[in-house]
């Protein structure tokens, strides 16, 4: 079952003949006299998008000094994700670890760097909740189509993001409203997938505002092996935005976000020991108010206000949250400095199955530098101050240095502390939580470079190093959470991108992590984060067909490999997935689609249970599902 050797083989053959068709057609490879369109689009570059996660302020992403893959909205159109998670699985650098397709939302992870520890936030606004993972909240969001782009920022950003940005952020930028449109969609599939929406947006007399209702359902799915797995889920998503342009230069907004769920799952392991199946329950709300001013030419901002409920029950455990935040932020532009500065308030009480009633407190000041030296070179320099109800007070710092050598390759070095704070339930959970747990910390050190070779050919490297003090983690010997010791992790990715022509664009990247091991987890997190991530894509468009094809490669990851563990940790060691999304236009508003994932049927899993600790035995994992099909028709008028 174990193929890591030739998985190698054929990861250096695909990265040669692809590197190869790169490199020829960057060196001049002849072609047909292009058109006028295919000549604009080949002058396109590919890291040409204007993102604003780093820094908190616009920035031309090749000049930014951080790592950012950025993800557009017609990416998103093209593909037929079914939420955040199925996104983020083809973002370079980004492992996603999930249970099923439905159920144990709560203990799925989403790793950036090789830490679970990620920020997620919608134009700007931060939605983590206490004891809540990123996996379990990007489930949540299943209105895709409202998006402009998605940031993922790789990379420690306590600066000005707080605690939990040890691994990284992502930042869901939606569309702005430009006029009336509504749009249904249905879609059928394999395992009883269907999927059912209808939006339905429009502006007038300063106003806009946008409506989506979404249902969800799917049930018994086979693995690659072709054996049935129990499950089962029957969703409801809404999103809703009002927003009003008091004037030119103030404009508010309210959004509003619901997702309900009733969920059903066994494992393969557990089925064939006779087992009960697993059921839960997930209700999220989520509501907000934005105030954004620009005061003048050189200053601007924002106030937020923020209110959400997550509830979630699984296999007798349970948690409930109840989150307060209010922000505001101030930017101003003096001379060659751009001031950014920041207070952040946030209340968490949580309720669980063995915890009542605990509120933890948070408050926030930041101030931000970027400082334009010469025009060449950036210097941007930060601190932020945060004062907790449980731990009491903390400072972390940042700084980074950008250089553009060329007009055409720009290079970074950077520094940043962050922090991570023990949730209620690491704190009070009369099972498993330690109150005197301390607060873990920690320092990321980055380089990086990206470089326009022209004809929308471009480069970009990264290579971090994370060093962690008083690393939170489950202890297996007292039974409770502890401060598990420090934790070392270094890893470096190489991405190239390349736009042909008008129709067809490709990008390939190889990212490498290693992640110390703890006395609570053997190396790469129990093998949890692969050594190797290998991504691949091709997209193509012609006029009313389009398609993209992706591939992911998994490489390196044979579990902990200790004592306990007498057999597999995982079915495979190495293996790889490949997607295939096909659309086609009927008609100027309609169009059909084909969604196939995991399109050669892959017999793989993500989460094991063959730790001994964890009382589980070799061969013991949740199975991923195998080929399955989506068509789908929407309609706009």
């Amino acid at each position: 079952m174990k193929r890591t050797c030739s998985n190698q083989k054929l990861i250096h053959a695909v990265l040669a003949g692809v590197a190869f068709s790169f490199m020829s057609v960057g060196g001049g490879h002849a072609f047909a006299a292009p058109s006028d369109e295919a000549d604009k689009a080949t002058q396109e570059h590919v890291l040409d998008e204007t993102v604003i996660t780093a820094t908190r302020t616009p920035v031309e992403d090749r000049k930014a000094n951080a790592n950012v893959t950025v993800i557009t909205g017609k990416d998103l159109e093209r593909r037929h994700y079914t939420d955040l998670k199925q996104v983020l699985r083809d973002v370079p650098g980004v492992i996603v670890n999930q249970y099923a397709p439905a159920g144990y939302n709560n203990t799925d992870a989403i790793y950036i760097n090789g830490s679970s520890d990620v920020v997620i936030l919608v134009d700007g606004v931060r939605q983590n909740y206490a004891g809540g993972s990123a996996a379990s909240l990007a489930a949540t969001m299943k209105d895709l189509s409202g998006i402009e782009r998605i940031e993922v920022l790789h990379g420690s950003a306590s600066t000005l993001y707080g605690s939990d940005a040890k691994g990284g952020v992502i930042n869901i930028i939606t569309k702005k409203i430009k006029g009336q449109k509504t749009t249904l969609e249905a879609a059928y599939g394999s395992f009883g997938r269907q999927l059912y929406s209808v939006a339905h947006e429009d502006s007038a007399d300063g106003w806009d505002w946008r409506m989506k209702y979404q249902k969800d359902k799917s049930g018994d799915f086979k693995d690659g092996n072709g054996e049935t797995t129990p499950s089962e889920l029957d969703a409801n998503s809404i999103h809703f935005h009002l927003g009003r342009q008091l004037d030119k230069s103030s404009y508010v907004a309210f959004n509003l976000h619901s997702y309900r769920d009733n969920d059903r799952y066994q494992a393969l392991y557990e089925k064939k020991n006779g087992l009960q199946p697993k059921a839960g329950d997930y209700d999220y709300a989520a509501g907000n108010m934005i105030w954004n001013w620009t005061i003048d030419d050189t200053a601007k901002n924002q106030m937020v206000l923020a209110r959400s409920k997550y509830d979630y029950t699984a296999g007798g455990y349970g948690l409930k949250v109840w989150s307060w935040k209010f922000s505001d932020q101030f930017d101003k532009k003096i001379d060659d400095h751009l001031l950014t500065a920041g207070f952040e308030f946030t209340k968490d009480r949580t309720d669980g199955t063995q915890l009542t009633n605990r509120d933890l407190l948070n408050r926030s000041f930041y101030l931000q530098d970027q400082w334009s030296i010469v025009p060449e070179l950036k210097l941007i320099a930060g601190v932020r101050y945060d004062s907790n109800s449980a731990f009491g007070s903390h400072t972390s710092p940042s700084v980074s240095l950008g250089y553009d050598i060329t007009p055409k390759t720009h290079a970074y070095v950077s520094y940043s502390e962050y922090f991570l704070t023990p949730t209620p339930s690491n704190l009070y959970s009369s099972w498993y939580g330690n109150p005197n747990l301390k607060p873990e910390t920690g320092d990321t050190r980055e380089v990086g470079i990206t470089h326009d070779f022209g004809s929308g050919f471009d480069l970009a490297a990264h290579y971090f190093k994370r060093s962690s003090e008083n690393r939170i983690g489950y202890s297996f010997v007292t039974g409770r959470y502890a401060n598990v010791g420090d934790e070392k992790a270094h890893g470096w990715d190489v991405q190239l991108a390349k736009r042909f022509d008008s129709h067809v664009r490709a990008h390939v990247g190889y990212t490498h992590t290693n992640v110390g091991k703890t006395d609570q987890r053997a190396a790469n997190i129990d093998g949890y984060i692969p050594k190797g991530q290998v991504t691949l894509g091709v997209d193509y468009k012609n006029r009313q067909f389009d398609a993209s094809l992706l591939a992911r490669g998994m490489i390196d990851r044979p579990g902990p490999q200790a004592a306990d563990v007498l057999g597999n940790f995982f079915p495979e060691d190495s293996y790889w997935v490949f997607d295939l999304a096909l659309n086609y236009k009927v008609a100027a508003q309609t169009k059909v689609y084909l969604k196939v994932n995991n399109l050669f049927d892959q017999f793989y899993a993500e989460q094991s249970n063959a730790r001994g600790n964890w009382g589980g035995n070799p061969d013991e994992w949740w199975c991923a599902p195998g080929r399955s099909f989506l068509v789908g028709v929407e309609h706009s008028f």
